[in-house]
């Protein structure tokens, strides 16, 4: 398998974290028939391809929301796929819409964005390559900038504090530093990221332990070092996000992913 992270321009910097390409080799593996989701802050859309090369056909596509949750989907066979992930908060801003309404959801692009997806995936399945597929994805995302949306900077910078500590921020501290009542504070901050601020914060820490796991050496110590109260509640929380034990989840090779 090999996958590469690709950084968005300077003017969608603020709202997509990256895109992504990953191709399975056609010739060494059989196609996917699954699409796992694992927790993650970030909401995705995803373009699925029978292959790499050019003229590949565009099996299906989908946006997929932030969740706490591991999960999976049954999809048509893939051996390429394309995506944008972009920060929760960037989905009132790019679609006009409270960001609970995709938490957990995996939704066929058409259905999701209607007429406007149908031309969007016309223009996916046409480009010839990776580089002119983002380039229309960076397109169509700073179209969606210049239309009205909704916004809360401070709640948005709120976020941004909590992703930044890694999840180890204290909720009512910074309900206070903002100048909010705990419920403002938590009504404001599930429309713009999801979720209510205790588990985005628990998502962001896993989602820290994924980024910095292959750098440490003792389990126990790496789960105290990133805010667990022992090791049984990082087994817990990693479970449930990934649908494995930590061990199991680092220890999967390219034929079981």
């Amino acid at each position: 398998m090999k996958y590469n992270l690709i950084s968005p321009c300077t003017e969608l910097k603020n709202h997509i974290s990256h895109f992504w390409v990953c191709t399975w080799e056609a010739p060494l593996k059989k196609p996917n028939t699954t699409y796992y989701v694992v927790g993650s802050s970030l909401s995705e859309i995803v373009f699925a391809f029978s292959g790499n090369e050019k003229g590949a056909q565009l099996l299906f596509s989908a946006i997929q929301g932030h969740t706490h949750l591991a999960n999976k989907y049954p999809v048509d066979e893939f051996h390429h796929l394309i995506g944008v992930a972009f920060h929760s908060y960037a989905l009132p801003s790019f679609f006009n819409i409270p960001a609970t309404e995709l938490n957990e959801k995996f939704i066929p692009l058409n259905t999701f964005l209607g007429h406007e997806g149908g031309i969007l995936n016309d223009n996916i399945s046409k480009a010839s390559s990776t580089k002119e597929r983002i380039d229309i994805l960076s397109e169509y995302f700073s179209s969606l900038l210049q239309k009205t949306k909704m916004e809360d900077p401070l709640i948005i910078k709120a976020i941004k504090v909590i992703k930044n500590s890694n999840g180890n921020s204290k909720i009512e501290a910074l309900a206070k530093e903002f100048g909010l009542s705990q419920k403002q504070f938590n009504r404001r901050f599930k429309q713009f990221s999801g979720f209510n601020p205790k588990t985005y914060s628990r998502v962001i820490r896993f989602e820290s332990v994924i980024k910095n796991y292959p750098t440490k050496n003792s389990l126990t110590q790496f789960a105290y070092d990133n805010g667990y109260f022992d090791q049984a509640h990082f087994n817990n929380e990693f479970k449930l996000f990934t649908g494995f034990n930590p061990k199991d989840f680092w220890n999967l090779s390219d034929d079981d992913i």
